[in-house]
């Protein structure tokens, strides 16, 4: 009997797509019981496109992997996947692993050898998104001409109505018009970031109502405010666009691509003064002094408020960040002495190397090596047995096209599919040769020499708090509570 995953998707997270999660569900229930099969496992996804991000169909390639079903059943492929990368990726895994895959409108059946439409149908439904993703940009286009706002949270100051920025009749405003005066005054964004907060005023999450708001200002919120031309009165909208269809990333457009029109809303603040603030900005940038990095920086946590520690160079240590930005309102110092942590994790290394038995840990070493050596040849048998398969696949696409059961726009497509496959795989295979030539037993010994050279000295003290030391957190008496990656945390009293 057939284990099966059934797996269902539908775009958006609304109540009214409930119903085709249902009817999706339903068609699954009916195909495995017409065969006698076992639904061995349901993984729906909402909210979903060509971008990935879906949180069961890894759950499902990660079953497939471990070989927990024999059989994957979809309503159609463009539930499975929109883009041909995924779908490729999903087929050549299942395939890997001797799993079916089964698609419900009859379009692809491993079982009956119904593979040859895969590629083709996520060519399709990659283009009808991207169709479909430049519709979505027009119709946006078209309301930013016009005036309208194109976001759902309007910026701090305003509401939104109607797609019109209104001034809020609040002391959001007020907010707005303070940081740019306190800017142009010579205030820093971080010093203006910390007196709003020691005033208690609302954050932007807090005027939204967002939920789990923050009710710290950050430097980077008050950048946010003075960089934003809406507040001059003017809409400057697609400054941003995603890379593509089957990416999350973004890229910054030209000042020619934005959709600019202006006086579309009340202005909080004069153009001279945005102006003003923009020039003030470019001229800090070119004289800052990046911070200096030490020993502990980024390794260091208040124990309290989990803030990270920061280095004070005439306390020759470190203090709590949130006690150094807004003083002991907020939490106290925890301050620790740079040498004394030193001496102390320096005492623990040593410990540790005393009860290192090194003969042991060499011959696991050699076993590892010796697995990963194993482990590179199959990788390139593998590798090149696939290489095998494509190549006769080429010729079997000729012999289609040559009997006239394939035209020459599909031949052309699935020919450039399979050269492309071909080429990564070649990629590959070169990859795992010139790893495996590295690995030999000739270079163990060399191996081991230079080893035991790192662990004794000085620069091993440095790797190991980066490498074994996941965090310390500094109690308010000072005490360093160490957590190794490899052990329970330890506690330091540090005199």
């Amino acid at each position: 009997m057939y284990r099966v995953g059934a797996y269902g998707r539908v775009s958006t997270g609304r109540k009214e797509q409930d119903s085709s999660l249902e009817n999706q569900q339903l068609m699954f229930n009916q195909f495995v019981n017409s065969k006698g099969w076992e639904l061995a496992e349901l993984y729906i996804d909402r909210k979903t496109g060509t971008k990935g991000k879906r949180p069961e169909l890894l759950r499902l390639l990660e079953d497939i992997k471990n070989k927990r079903i024999d059989v994957v059943i979809v309503k159609d492929l463009s539930r499975l996947a929109r883009n041909g990368e995924l779908s490729y990726k999903i087929a050549n895994l299942s395939k890997e692993k001797g799993v079916h895959i089964i698609s419900l409108d009859g379009m692809v059946n491993t079982m009956e050898n119904n593979v040859d439409m895969l590629g083709i149908l996520a060519w399709m439904y990659e283009k009808e998104s991207e169709n479909q993703s430049r519709r979505i940009k027009s119709s946006k286009k078209a309301r930013a001409i016009k005036g309208k706002y194109q976001g759902s949270v309007p910026p701090y100051g305003y509401r939104l109505e109607d797609g019109t920025l209104y001034i809020r009749e609040d002391e959001t405003p007020s907010i707005v018009r303070r940081i740019y005066k306190e800017y142009l005054e010579g205030t820093g964004v971080d010093t203006i970031a910390k007196n709003l907060t020691l005033e208690n005023v609302a954050t932007p999450a807090q005027i939204i109502n967002k939920r789990n708001a923050g009710l710290v200002w950050g430097g980077s919120t008050i950048k946010v405010i003075l960089e934003n031309p809406h507040y001059v009165g003017n809409l400057v909208q697609g400054r941003t666009e995603t890379i593509s269809v089957v990416s999350t990333g973004r890229k910054t457009r030209s000042k020619e691509e934005l959709t600019i029109v202006r006086s579309t809303h009340e202005a909080i603040i004069l153009k001279a003064d945005f102006d003003a603030v923009q020039a003030e900005m470019i001229r800090r940038k070119k004289n800052i002094t990046a911070p200096k990095l030490h020993l502990f920086t980024n390794v260091t946590f208040c124990a309290d408020c989990g803030r990270g520690m920061w280095y004070r160079a005439g306390r020759k240590g470190y203090i709590c960040g949130t006690y150094g930005r807004y003083g002991k309102s907020k939490c106290s110092s925890h301050s620790i002495k740079e040498e004394k942590l030193t001496a102390a994790l320096v005492n623990d290394f040593e410990m540790f190397l005393e009860v290192l038995n090194i003969d042991l840990l060499f011959k696991k070493f050699e076993s590892k090596f010796e697995t990963a050596l194993n482990n590179s040849i199959k990788e390139i048998e593998k590798v090149k047995s696939k290489i095998e398969v494509l190549n006769n696949r080429k010729v079997k696409y000729i012999q289609m096209l040559a009997d006239g059961q394939m035209d020459v726009d599909t031949f052309t497509f699935v020919k450039g599919q399979n050269e492309e496959e071909i080429i990564k795989l070649s990629e590959q295979l070169k990859g795992f040769e010139e790893s495996s030539a590295d690995k030999n037993y000739s270079n163990i010994e060399k191996i081991k020499e230079e080893f035991l050279e790192f662990l004794f000295s000085e620069e091993a003290f440095v790797e190991v708090i980066h490498r074994f030391i996941s965090r310390i957190e500094i109690e308010e008496d000072g005490t360093a509570k160490v957590f190794y990656s490899f052990q329970e945390p330890q506690k330091m009293n540090i005199a």
